[in-house]
């Protein structure tokens, strides 16, 4: 398979509204998360929170990865002003990232071009905060005569959600209308739908993208994900599968994490085949040359991983790029703060790694931004190359006690904690980057950039 290249990138994410800033924070090792607040629940999250695990309709946990402070001004799309102001920021963002992206691309204006771009997003299905006011009403109306009979209080009524005005219907549409939106606003081809892989979602986008490449279906593609989940469903959801740290520490490849942070923003990249972006002249920022994708069903528990089915994400990027594993300089891990899930796949590291006698350097930007869940990848992705380009490996934030691999294949040694040079940066690199979700999917993409 023909190589891809990246050719344009965009970013929000917690702290950073382009990718240069979040470039700077993860370098001066700066810690993007924080405490939920009233205006991102919508009501005081202390009503729900209690410290102790497991108690239900509760939260334990309350910090995350917020988009704050972003300014977005709907007059500079090509879609009714009014409409897009009433929209949820899964949309809004959606919109801005889609036309960073093609901005730093080169092609804004060109519309011979954008008429034959496609857009593959992942997307969480779960509610917004505007797709939850929506539904909220035909709840409250199915529940409330239910709960008064329970009770045999005919007065019982349930509390309605504070709002300023009614949504617009359109925010019901979260699985698909982000990508027909962004297509729409930019003029883009018929070619455009979200998929949802779990938290491997951006590699699979990027995937699907490729083969559009590949088949000259689209000259050019826009793929990325977007995390923009109403903020105490989410809470709720993961307090339930107690996927928080009941410790209150969330440090990915470090002994005493004992969870994630969930987080929310959009990452985006413009996609070309590489023979095309040399001929055309375009700036390269990196190239996709393995993608390899794994589909093995929950292990023993839907957040249970499978070194079985991670190894084989890895045996099918290496064979695709006709690539050594040895040629990788740096794996940027997915590393979420699990304990589990951390040591399973420096485990299917060691397993994979090892038998070709290799042991990359390693870490984890999830320390700085937390867990953006569909859109990890991308956060991967954006770190991967800004440090190709910029000839130095980012750190790895608050490890204290660094886990390892069974055989130390992987041990303390390979976790970048401190800025980094990049190894031999005066011929090719190749960065590694892995995503898995629950329920099995799992991915391995394989980024190269020519000496500089």
């Amino acid at each position: 398979m023909e190589k891809i290249a990246i050719i344009g990138l965009s970013c929000l994410f917690p702290d950073a509204n382009n990718p240069e800033q979040f470039w700077q924070n993860i370098n001066d090792q700066k810690d993007s998360t924080s405490s939920v607040t009233v205006e991102e629940m919508g009501v005081d999250p202390t009503i729900f929170y209690d410290p102790v695990k497991g108690k239900p309709e509760k939260i334990y946990f309350l910090k995350g990865g917020f988009i704050r402070n972003f300014q977005f001004d709907a007059s500079e799309y090509n879609l009714p002003a009014e409409y897009v102001e009433s929209l949820d920021n899964s949309f809004k963002w959606s919109l801005y990232a889609a036309k960073q992206a093609i901005l730093h691309s080169g092609y804004w204006g060109n519309k011979e071009v954008l008429s034959k771009c496609g857009v593959i997003l992942g997307t969480l299905s779960l509610p917004t905060r505007l797709s939850n006011q929506l539904i909220a009403p035909i709840y409250r109306q199915t529940i409330e005569p239910a709960v008064a009979e329970l009770l045999q209080n005919p007065d019982f009524h349930l509390a309605a959600l504070p709002t300023a005005t009614k949504p617009a219907t359109h925010n019901a549409m979260i699985s698909g209308l982000p990508a027909a939106l962004v297509a729409k606003a930019f003029s883009l081809s018929a070619n455009h739908f979200c998929i949802d892989a779990a938290c491997s979602s951006a590699f699979y986008a990027i995937k699907l993208a490729s083969h559009y490449l590949w088949t000259g279906k689209a000259d050019v593609m826009l793929a990325g994900a977007i995390s923009c989940t109403d903020p105490l469903f989410l809470r709720m959801f993961f307090s339930g599968l107690q996927a928080y740290p009941e410790n209150g520490i969330s440090s990915p490849l470090d002994k005493s994490s004992r969870g994630l942070v969930t987080s929310e923003g959009i990452g985006m990249v413009m996609l070309k085949r590489y023979s095309d972006a040399v001929r055309d002249g375009d700036k390269i920022l990196a190239t996709v040359c393995g993608n390899g994708l794994s589909n093995d069903g929950k292990g023993k528990h839907l957040l249970s991983p499978s070194t079985k089915g991670q190894v084989l994400a890895f045996e099918r990027a290496y064979q695709e790029a006709q690539l050594s594993p040895q040629a990788i300089d740096y794996l940027e891990c997915h590393a979420t703060g699990t304990l589990l899930g951390d040591t399973t796949e420096f485990n299917s590291i060691e397993t994979f790694f090892g038998k070709h006698q290799t042991s990359p350097l390693v870490g984890s930007a999830k320390a700085n931004v937390g867990h953006l869940l569909v859109a990890a990848g991308m956060v991967s992705l954006t770190k991967a190359i800004y440090g190709m380009n910029h000839n130095q490996i980012a750190p790895t934030i608050n490890v204290n006690d660094p886990i390892g691999s069974a055989n130390n294949v992987i041990s303390a040694k390979n976790i970048v904690r401190t800025p980094t040079s990049w190894p031999h940066n005066t011929g090719t690199k190749y960065v590694a980057l892995s995503a898995f979700g629950f329920g099995g999917t799992n991915s391995h993409l394989i980024l190269e950039k020519e000496g500089l």
